[in-house]
Parts: structure tokens; C-alpha cells; sequence
């Protein structure tokens, strides 16, 4: 039977695992935006052509747009500025909120190792 320490740190670098990828999927969306920004692609005419984005930014790209946040029309991507600033606010809630639930599951382990 596994033990109990086995189990603990299987569980940190699952946590630690998820954590990394939300926060790789954070920066991949922000650079995009920036990206878009710098290009000035606020409508279809100067929106930025799929073909020109890496896979990565079109899966962010694909992501954002199902939010809300881009639009994708006629094989160009272009920010839908009435939705970013909703969308920075939810980004933001969310991502403090993922670093409060580390914080309290980190001060659990430590109570939990401080215990025995």
C-alpha cells in the first residue's frame, strides 16, 4: 500500500502541474492581446491573418473568441474592444482566486507535515 507521504507529494506536483499550465495559458492569451494591440487589430479590416499566428496563439486565439474577447472573420483576428476590459476583470479574479486556493492548500500541507 502507498503511503501516506507518497500520496501528499503525488498530489503537490499534480497541483503544481495545473498550475503551471493556467499560468502558461495566461501569459499565451496576454501576449496575444499585446500582439494584436501592437498591430492595431480592432476591426476585420486590420485584423491580423490566421496564417500568420503560431499554432499556440491560434488555440489561444480560439479561446479567446469563444469568450468573447476576439473575433475571427474572414481568416483574421482582430480584439473586440467593447469585451476586454470585462474580460481583464474576470482574468484577474480568477487568477487571484487560483492563488488564494494555493495559498490555503499550501498552509494545509504544511500543517498537515507540522502535525506528525
Amino acid at each position: 500500500m502507498v503511503g501516506r507521504g507518497f500520496a501528499t507529494v503525488l498530489i503537490l506536483i499534480l497541483f503544481a502541474l495545473a498550475c503551471l499550465a493556467g499560468s502558461r495559458r495566461i501569459g499565451r492569451d496576454r501576449r496575444l492581446v499585446a500582439k494584436l494591440r501592437a498591430a492595431r487589430a480592432f476591426d476585420s479590416d486590420s485584423g491580423v491573418p490566421l496564417g500568420e499566428l503560431t499554432p499556440d496563439q491560434r488555440d489561444s486565439a480560439r479561446s479567446l473568441a469563444a469568450a468573447g474577447v476576439l473575433a475571427i472573420r474572414r481568416n483574421r483576428c482582430f480584439i473586440v474592444q467593447s469585451q476586454l476590459s470585462m474580460f481583464r476583470y474576470r482574468r484577474t479574479r480568477a487568477t487571484l482566486a487560483a492563488g488564494f486556493v494555493a495559498l490555503a492548500v499550501a498552509v494545509l500541507v504544511a500543517i498537515l507535515i507540522l502535525r506528525r
